[in-house]
């Protein structure tokens, strides 16, 4: 399980950028890395993080994120941040 942290831009937030992260399936972070772009380009990443926003304004900053396996530390994973 690879934990993805990306920053994206946010016109709603005070400071125009918000931190989140998401998990992926997957033992690759050049795998997760490609899932997070792919999900935030088709609205996926935007739904599963504010599934009440019906036309989310977020812009993903790709050169942002950052990968880190948590498979070792199962405690760690819900699934509500599962992509």
């Amino acid at each position: 399980m690879i934990r993805v942290y990306f920053i994206f831009e946010d016109p709603l937030d005070q400071t125009g950028v918000n931190l989140s992260y998401v998990d992926i399936a997957t033992q690759r972070p050049a795998e997760a890395l490609e899932r997070v772009e792919r999900a935030a380009e088709s609205g996926a990443l935007w739904r599963n993080l504010y599934p009440e926003d019906e036309e989310p304004p977020y812009a993903l900053l790709k050169d942002k994120m950052m990968c880190l396996d948590i498979t070792a530390l199962p405690s760690e994973t819900n699934a509500v941040v599962l992509l």
